[in-house]
């Protein structure tokens, strides 16, 4: 069913094969992470200015990608079907920016926070799409759960890695919170066409 989903999501299948073949592209030459990468020092980011964006196309580990491309197979074909494609793509690029921005800011504001090398992953970008689409529907039923249910656990688990990952769930919460007022403005504007099947 998932895959079903997946036929009619183009925009979903872009971001995810961009994805897959950049982790590819990472196992033949490990430079392209560091070169797409986010620094882990604010102070560093003139090195390499584009890294807020390329970060949310980047992973480290297998397990990294495949949750991600799972979780974005299963939360972003809801948001294409209820709104539009482009509306995927600006969730994803403004929540995955925004939480690149949030972290550098993070390192600037708390110099223990920073981190030498490079910081990857798509995790504030998924988030966000997925905060999307929990917001259009506040009383709708998704994967078993209430989008309450669902919006809670997402925080909650951000919120618990504060303390062992800080910089990365200041990215993660930041990539919800942006992916939750998108999702409102969504629902507010009347610009949602169908109701998410699950």
């Amino acid at each position: 069913m998932l895959f079903t989903r997946l036929k009619s999501s183009p925009a979903v299948l872009a971001i995810i094969a961009i994805q897959i073949v950049l982790y590819i592209a990472q196992l033949v030459n490990p430079d392209v992470a560091d070169r797409l990468g986010l620094p882990g020092r604010a102070a560093a980011l003139s090195e390499r200015p584009w890294s807020p964006l390329t970060v949310i196309f980047v992973h480290e580990l297998l397990v990294h990608v495949v949750l991600m491309v799972l979780m974005l197979a299963a939360f972003g074909p809801l948001l294409e079907k209820s709104a539009r494609a482009v509306d995927v793509v600006a969730v994803y690029l403004l929540a995955g920016v925004a939480g690149s921005l949030g972290m550098l800011a993070a390192t600037a504001a708390v110099p223990a926070w920073a981190e030498d090398g490079t910081i990857v992953g798509s995790s504030a970008a998924v988030f966000g799409v997925t905060a999307a689409v929990l917001a259009m529907r506040p009383s709708s039923r998704i994967f078993g759960g209430t989008t309450t249910q669902w919006l809670a656990i997402l925080v909650a688990i951000n919120i618990v890695f504060l303390f062992s990952l800080p910089l990365g769930s200041v990215g993660h919460l930041v990539g919800i919170a942006v992916g939750w007022v998108y999702g409102r403005w969504l629902r507010t504007s009347s610009r949602l066409h169908a109701e998410p099947m699950v």
